[in-house]
């Protein structure tokens, strides 16, 4: 598959202390068939400039330029004029090692396999390393990709930028949503359920960049982080029809969402802003919990939880814990 193209989209916003390095990791790949997408979404800190200036040096880097619409608008983009046989995506502000994508080529010498992941070396804010990656090589079906990437963010999860996906998992229109900020693990699912055979690699190939500045980082809430709560009743339907047997995990994983959720509103500056999003988690949190109860598979595993869940649903987040003295 040497003649294989791999199209990789970068969505650039603001990044110009770190964008000339991650561009760098990604041409300098021993698979050199690249066709390298940088789509400048609005910067306003010289980084379009400089995605100007590197296509000008590299015939295989294109740029797209864009008003500010986050990054899932970007990535929708990039997808829109990429032209390989493969796909892939990298943070700006993250930078990959040389042999990754010639070692994910190789998995797709099998036509079955239409995804393949690596590990992820995550570098936090103090600059400490940890690495998340399988031990060894796994071959997933469709069902156990959706179990361990989605419904219990194994080793891998649900981020899309360790990940080389068939290009066919796109031509029948999925695409990020551009109403939520975690459009990766709102997307994954949609991804996940056109594939045929998954390869996880055992190595972390990917370096994710914690920066003090990221959107993870904020302490304020975003709407468009509530929102990603809408597509939960599409994918019990989906649960329902395609993979019934995972039912019982999806009420589990819906409840541990709509709870941290919860837990990430009340922990902001500004929540008090939010009485209605407040009561709409807890509403769900308690129908979630009374579905857990009765078919969760992990239900004696999360007893303690669960009650936790339930007072701070009931009472509130700061009744329950002055009640409960919990943290």
């Amino acid at each position: 598959m040497i003649d294989d193209t791999i199209s990789v989209i970068v969505s650039v916003y603001n990044v110009l202390p770190y964008l000339e390095k991650c561009v760098e990791s990604i041409l300098k790949q021993q698979y050199c068939n690249i066709e390298l997408i940088l789509v400048d979404d609005g910067s306003t800190d010289g980084s379009g400039k400089l995605c100007d200036n590197m296509a000008m040096r590299n015939s295989r880097v294109i740029v797209v330029h864009k008003e500010n619409g986050g990054n899932a608008s970007a990535r929708n983009a990039g997808i829109s004029i990429a032209k390989g046989e493969f796909i892939s995506f990298v943070d700006a502000d993250d930078w990959i090692e040389e042999n990754m994508y010639y070692s994910m080529v190789a998995e797709m010498e099998n036509s079955h396999v239409s995804l393949v992941c690596c590990g992820i070396t995550l570098t936090d804010i103090e600059g400490v390393d940890r690495v998340c990656a399988c031990e060894s090589k796994k071959v997933f079906t469709r069902e156990q990709a959706m179990e361990d990437f989605w419904l219990r963010t194994g080793n891998v999860g649900p981020s899309a930028c360790n990940k080389l996906f068939r290009r066919k998992l796109f031509d029948g229109g999925v695409r990020f949503n551009e109403n939520v900020i975690h459009e990766d693990t709102e997307a994954m699912p949609r991804f996940l359920n056109q594939t045929e055979m998954v390869v996880v690699l055992d190595n972390a190939f990917y370096h994710y960049i914690k920066r003090k500045n990221s959107a993870s980082t904020s302490k304020k809430f975003s709407l468009r982080g509530y929102y990603i709560l809408d597509s939960m009743k599409e994918y019990e339907k989906m649960c329902r029809s395609e993979f019934p047997s995972l039912l019982p995990t999806f009420f589990n994983y819906r409840l541990f969402t709509t709870y941290e959720m919860y837990l990430n509103l009340m922990s902001c500056d500004d929540y008090k802003k939010y009485f209605i999003q407040q009561f709409s988690l807890r509403r769900q949190i308690l129908r979630s919990i009374f579905k857990c109860l009765v078919r969760s598979q992990d239900r004696k595993k999360n007893e303690n939880q669960y009650k936790i869940m339930f007072a701070r649903a009931v009472l509130g987040f700061r009744g329950a814990n002055a009640i409960f003295h919990l943290k």
